[in-house]
Order: C-alpha cells, then sequence, then structure tokens
C-alpha cells in the first residue's frame, strides 16, 4: 500500500513538472510573469528601460550667473563698451543655442555660442553700440533660444545713458569711415625737399614689401613728382588685391600750380 501512494506521488510529480515544460515552451515569459523566474535579458531590459527614461527626461536649463540685466551707466558716444555674462547649464542635457537680437537696429553684436555641455559653462560677450546714440538712454537685449520650451527664451538686456561728444572731440567711426593713407613714391631726397603735410615716404622699390604689411581694402592715395610713378605703383598694387589705391593725376607739380606752390607744403623726413 505504502508503495502504491509512492508511486502516484512520483506520478503526479512528473505530470505536474511536465505541465511546466508545456507551458515554458508555449510562452516562455509565462514564468517570468508567474514570478517563478526571471532571466539576465529581462533584468538588462527592465535597467536598460530605467536608464532610458533618465535620459529622455534629461533638459537643458540656462541660468546667468550675474542676473539677466545690466546697467552700464554713463558711456562716451563712439565708444562700444563690453559686458561679459556667464551663462551656465544647471539641468542635465546639452543645450543647443542661438542668439536673436532684439535692438532693432542698434547693432547690439555678442559672442556666438553654439552650445552648453550638462552642468557646464560658457562667456556671452555683450557689446554695446553707441555711435548715433548721444543723449540717449538706451536699452539692448538679446534673446537666447536654447531646446527647453518651458525655460526658452532667455532674455539678457544691458542699458546706458549715453552721453554726446564734446566739440573739440571726433569719433573713431567717423575717422574710420574716412580713413586714407597718403603714400609720396618718390626718392627719399625729393621727399625730404618738399612734400604735403601728413603724407609718408615710401619709394617705389621698397612699395611692394610695405604693403605686405597693411590691409588689402584700405584707400590709397599715390603722389609721385608728376603723376607718372604713382600710375606705376598702383597698377601693381592692384594686381596684388589693392583695389581701393589710386593716384593722383599730375602728382606734385600740378598740386603746387593750384594751390600757389608751398600751400601744405614741408621740407624734412617727416
Amino acid at each position: 500500500m505504502f508503495y502504491t501512494k509512492k508511486k502516484l506521488f512520483i506520478w503526479a510529480g512528473s505530470i505536474i513538472l511536465i505541465g511546466f515544460l508545456i507551458w515554458g515552451l508555449l510562452d516562455w515569459n509565462g514564468f517570468e510573469k508567474a514570478g517563478l523566474f526571471r532571466s539576465k535579458k529581462s533584468s538588462e531590459k527592465n535597467s536598460n528601460q530605467i536608464v532610458g527614461t533618465d535620459i529622455k527626461n534629461a533638459v537643458p536649463e540656462l541660468v546667468v550667473k550675474e542676473g539677466t540685466h545690466f546697467d552700464i551707466g554713463d558711456v562716451k558716444e563712439g565708444t562700444r563698451p563690453h559686458v561679459s555674462f556667464t551663462l551656465k547649464n544647471t539641468g542635465d542635457a546639452e543645450a543647443t543655442i542661438a542668439i536673436d537680437d532684439l535692438s532693432k537696429g542698434g547693432c547690439t553684436a555678442v559672442s556666438l555660442i553654439p552650445k552648453i555641455q550638462a552642468k557646464d559653462s560658457s562667456e556671452l560677450v555683450f557689446v554695446f553700440e553707441t555711435f548715433g546714440y548721444g543723449d540717449q538712454s538706451v536699452t539692448r537685449r538679446i534673446r537666447v533660444n536654447y531646446n527647453n520650451p518651458a525655460c526658452s527664451p532667455l532674455e539678457i538686456s544691458v542699458s546706458a545713458r549715453i552721453l554726446a561728444p564734446e566739440p573739440y572731440q571726433a569719433l573713431i567711426d567717423e575717422f574710420w569711415y574716412g580713413f586714407y593713407v597718403l603714400v609720396d613714391v618718390r626718392n627719399p631726397d625729393a621727399y625730404a625737399k618738399e612734400h604735403i603735410v601728413g603724407s609718408i615716404n615710401v619709394p617705389l622699390q621698397l612699395l611692394e614689401d610695405w604693403t605686405a604689411k597693411i590691409p588689402n581694402y584700405i584707400l590709397i592715395y599715390l603722389i609721385s613728382e608728376n603723376g607718372e610713378k604713382s600710375d606705376l605703383a598702383v597698377k601693381m598694387l592692384r594686381e596684388n588685391g589693392f583695389s581701393e589705391c589710386v593716384s593722383l593725376v599730375g602728382g606734385l607739380k600740378e598740386w603746387k600750380q593750384r594751390y600757389c606752390k608751398i600751400e601744405l607744403l614741408i621740407s624734412g623726413n617727416r
């Protein structure tokens, strides 16, 4: 009798085990669903899902260390004050940045910052234009757009009271717009005898070396005794990319004939 019960128990256990095996073949995840087994693959999948959720929810967040507004105070027209702001990304993702100028003709310039990594900082330099705004109080603004719709855009502003120049002062901008160089290409002895005030002496044979030291976009007037050497000099310089150089027709001879021979003429090496 005992032997029969034992046999029946073994037989029943075998049937249950076979049932679980069949169940596993039809649906291996059934063991996991039943809480009887957890595969390594499943554990990695769940871990990746958690990490993936964290990455998906990570966003950048920009803050300005010094605050979003700065008042320069009084500045002279013709100057260009530089104001530095520190942009810090306190978020967990990289910030992709685009900057808009809201000054509407104020010619605000800022340093370009295309990206800031998470937990990193970058300097933004705000260049405040004053030319043409004398005797005015002005505020210039920029908009910092980045890839966090909940916090973007970030607006930064700089204000100043712009003072007009005194009657005896000139603006560098005005000087720059009218800037030119007068070059006398005659030999040093002829130049020392007489030359136009403000001209510099660069003999024709040294002209190419001299122009190698200066930008090719500036306006250069060239003068010689009668205009012939200066014509040759201009042709040479234009071939080298100096499109803004010109020769004064008639040279120093024509100048003296027009302006009573001595007007604005001096002697010496300078």
